[in-house]
């Protein structure tokens, strides 16, 4: 009887409390980080000072916007607007040592989340080896679409945000891009360490 009780108080030190006395978290993102990020960053704005440019330095404009997008939804996300998620989140990596993918899988969806909230995408796979990100709807590339900016510099954009999200967390990544809007309906990024 006492080695079922020992155990019982092992796995009860163990257990991560998903609720702290006096300590109000929602458990989704707060529409704030959206009127926050929204208000920083025009997207339609962004691309249409860039009509007249070739793809490569669309690429560079739009890799650097995906930099500050995700410095700027880290330091929201971490700070004003905290949420249990990524509260539980960082609780696990401590106690595990685990990050990928949930940790940047975090920063990635609330960037996304907080510039294109009308974006369509989904995670198809997420392991301690790969994220598999899909894009079926973009504002970013359709903007782009609707200037005449041909080809896929917004691809600069994503990488970034995911670079950008992966040196918050330490996570060192490959990014692969088997598929494409224009060639298969969706963006995919696969992303692996």
């Amino acid at each position: 009887m006492t080695t079922g009780w020992k155990y019982g108080k092992i796995l009860k030190e163990r257990l991560l409390t998903l609720e702290e006395p006096g300590k109000v978290l929602p458990f989704d993102a707060d529409k704030g980080l959206v009127e926050e990020i929204t208000q920083k960053f025009d997207i339609g704005a962004v691309v249409s000072s860039l009509q007249g440019k070739d793809e490569k330095e669309a690429y560079k404009a739009l890799e650097d916007l995906g930099k500050k997008l995700m410095k700027l939804t880290i330091e929201l996300a971490d700070t004003k607007y905290q949420d249990r998620t990524g509260e539980m989140v960082e609780k696990v990596y401590k106690q595990t040592g685990i990050s990928f993918p949930h940790r940047l899988s975090r920063y990635v969806e609330l960037s996304i989340f907080g510039l294109r909230p009308t974006d369509r995408w989904n995670i198809s796979r997420a392991t301690t080896k790969e994220l598999v990100l899909q894009v079926s709807a973009c504002a970013v590339h359709k903007v782009l679409e609707e200037v005449g900016i041909k080809g896929l510099p917004c691809k600069g954009f994503c990488f970034a945000c995911f670079e950008a999200a992966a040196e918050k967390t330490g996570d060192h990544i490959n990014i692969e891009m088997p598929k494409t809007l224009p060639q298969n309906g969706m963006c995919e990024f696969h992303i692996s360490i």
